[in-house]
């Protein structure tokens, strides 16, 4: 039976499938319901709640319901954000109840006191309730490829100076002349509303080449390119240390010097969420209720990945050339079609924000095998884990 107005989802095989699916649509509806109330729904007053909610190993939990109650009355919802964080503001003093729930996590609730201009400050740990699958292990840095993967190759041999995208984010240089003035032997001369680069005592301009292509029409003005528009710089003092591939044209120069710049492709990111906009855990409630998307527990076969067209994520250059490693915890929808539903992606926990984006871009390309229930295809909520190694036999030299 249901006891509760609204309790865990978890990857649990109920007793009886019928009531339990019938238990799981009410909940569902009721966790509906309750994100869709306002957090202002409370009587007015001064008194604030916050708190953070994280795993049992002190990960921050992302998407947990959190609900606020006097009694069986709800006061108000909130939802953890990607640092665990919820908030709760206007509240009237007196006793109360906090309800804590996220998918494949055992609900916490507790009793506490709201005093009138004391915030109550709370720490809700949830402990994971299904055994989690082998986490895919990215192991140093991939090899990227296309024209870019030039440019990490001959990095290692240290003949020229590189900066890497990672690399000009970090300097926060608001023009390439800002940034080449840190290369050795490379001078910044102003001349009006314009500055020159010159290297190594070289009174002409260097050649410049922008994805490969020379730049021949006179003196380039590098200041008219923002250093962030490149996924790649590579500078080179003389024709001693320029590649092969650089100098096969011999009516290019480059005894003053080559830059080579290379493009940053646009890369295509998760929507900002505008207010009103439902998280991706409310789809995930939404599916659940339709009753056309199901529990690990409630198919045949759990939907996975698709081992022959694994697509790895791209491990962030900033955190491999660091050393750091870190797992990120995936939530997302696996159609019946073997696709990944991106609106229903979030991160439950990551150790580093900056490994989140990896891992939705890798989902978004990765293709699944569909969960199987009763035979045919279905659509199934599967938590994946990623862990991030960096291996030091692979890393790049700087």
């Amino acid at each position: 039976m249901c006891t509760f107005p609204i309790v865990a989802i978890a990857f649990a095989m109920p007793s009886s499938l019928t009531m339990a699916r019938a238990c799981r649509r009410m909940r569902a509806m009721a966790l509906v319901q309750f994100l869709a109330l306002p957090l202002g729904a409370q009587s007015a007053g001064k008194s604030i709640v916050r708190g953070v909610v994280a795993t049992d190993a002190g990960a921050a939990l992302e998407g947990a319901q959190v609900r606020l109650l006097l009694g069986s009355v709800p006061l108000a919802v909130a939802e953890s954000d990607e640092g665990g964080a919820f908030a709760f503001s206007q509240l009237t003093p007196g006793p109360a109840w906090l309800e804590v729930r996220r998918l494949g996590f055992r609900p916490e609730s507790l009793t506490l006191t709201i005093r009138e201009g004391d915030p109550v400050m709370l720490s809700v740990r949830l402990t994971r309730l299904a055994t989690e699958i082998a986490a895919v292990q990215i192991l140093g840095r991939r090899e990227e490829t296309g024209p870019i993967a030039g440019f990490y190759k001959r990095r290692q041999t240290g003949n020229g100076r590189f900066f890497a995208y990672a690399d000009i984010v970090r300097r926060n240089a608001v023009s390439m002349s800002d940034l080449l003035r840190s290369v050795p032997g490379i001078r910044i001369e102003s001349r009006g509303m314009q500055n020159a680069v010159r290297i190594r005592g070289s009174r002409c301009s260097p050649l410049v080449l922008l994805d490969g292509q020379a730049l021949m029409a006179g003196e380039v003005d590098l200041d008219a390119w923002d250093p962030r528009t490149f996924e790649g710089i590579e500078v080179y003092s003389g024709p001693a240390t320029v590649p092969v591939e650089f100098q096969r044209n011999q009516r290019m120069s480059s005894s003053c010097g080559t830059v080579v710049l290379w493009s940053r492709l646009g890369e295509p990111r998760a929507p900002r969420r505008q207010k009103g906009d439902m998280s991706p855990a409310a789809r995930i409630a939404v599916l659940l209720q339709e009753g056309n998307t199901f529990l690990p527990a409630e198919v045949e076969r759990s939907a996975g990945i698709d081992s022959a067209a694994f697509v790895e994520p791209i491990y962030p250059d900033s955190l491999f050339n660091a050393a750091i490693g870190g797992r990120v915890l995936a939530e997302v929808v696996v159609s019946a079609a073997g696709v990944a539903l991106m609106d229903t992606f979030s991160a439950v926990t990551a150790t580093h924000r900056s490994f989140v984006e990896p891992v939705r871009r890798a989902l978004r390309e990765q293709r699944f095998t569909p969960a199987v229930r009763r035979g045919t295809p279905a659509q199934q909520v599967l938590q994946l884990p990623f862990e991030f190694v960096p291996d030091s036999t692979a890393r790049r030299r700087r």
